[in-house]
């Protein structure tokens, strides 16, 4: 409760004292003037300070007719706020309310405060730009280390020698990044398709080289290959998406469709 009328004591327009000297002088001579005498006369009537004189200038208290000086001085708060009633609605004379302390307050702190927020918003907008370039780079180099090694064991699984350990290593590796991409978009359902893509590639790099023909061997690693090549490419791509956590990126939120992830 007291900081409330705290605030609407700050909030408050300051007005010209009632003791500054300058400003009396001036509602005096305003008032006093040949055109505002019989107004002022009329306002202090209409406030029940006199009564109503024998002339338009003049004015009645306790039944003795009086001028507007002689009343002045006699009375002087009375003429003192009639005269003020009466400049008062004179919208010419009317003096514009000078801001309250709460107002010139707030005039330097609001820049302050949007500053501050500007700030606020452009630092977590960095951290956010950070954050996703060490999650797409990461994903990137695991998905290039992946293909690399997939490359290898094809070479391999057509010669009848291929290295499984090394290629469940970078899949791996590969399956963490991606994990670690989902998290950071869980709006995202690419890192889903991909990791589905991933596993059919294990899956088939598992099969037996001395079951398939050698004939065949060629084809299927052509095929392979094909498919690891589709594979990187799209991870390349939301790596390089998570790069950019100032755009949507549409492509990255598609729902899941059959056979979208083969």
């Amino acid at each position: 409760m007291v900081l409330m009328l705290l605030i609407l004591v700050l909030a408050a327009p300051a007005h010209a004292g009632s003791d500054d000297p300058d400003e009396a002088d001036r509602l005096l001579v305003y008032c006093l003037a040949a055109r505002q005498r019989a107004d002022l006369a009329a306002a202090a009537t209409t406030l029940g300070l006199v009564s109503p004189g024998s002339a338009p200038e003049e004015v009645r208290l306790a039944g003795r007719p009086l001028t507007l000086e002689r009343w002045r001085t006699l009375r002087p708060g009375d003429f003192d706020r009639a005269c003020r009633a009466l400049a008062a609605a004179d919208p010419d004379l009317r003096e514009p309310e000078s801001p309250g302390p709460l107002a010139a307050m707030l005039s330097v702190l609001i820049p302050v405060i949007a500053g501050a927020l500007l700030t606020l918003a452009t630092t977590e907008w960095r951290a956010a730009a950070g954050a996703g370039a060490q999650t797409g780079n990461e994903l990137f180099d695991a998905a290039t280390v992946f293909a690399a090694a997939h490359a290898v064991f094809l070479v391999g699984w057509r010669r009848g020698d291929a290295d499984v350990a090394a290629l469940e290593s970078a899949r791996e590796t590969l399956a963490a990044k991606i994990g670690n991409a989902a998290l950071a978009r869980p709006s995202w359902t690419e890192p889903a398709r991909l990791l589905a893509m991933l596993g059919g590639l294990t899956a088939r790099s598992e099969n037996d080289w001395r079951k398939v023909p050698m004939e065949l061997r060629a084809e299927i690693a052509r095929r392979e290959a094909a498919s690891a090549a589709a594979f990187t490419a799209r991870t390349a791509a939301m790596a390089v998406r998570l790069r950019r956590p100032w755009l949507r990126h549409s492509a990255m939120r598609r729902p899941a469709t059959p056979g979208a992830a083969s």
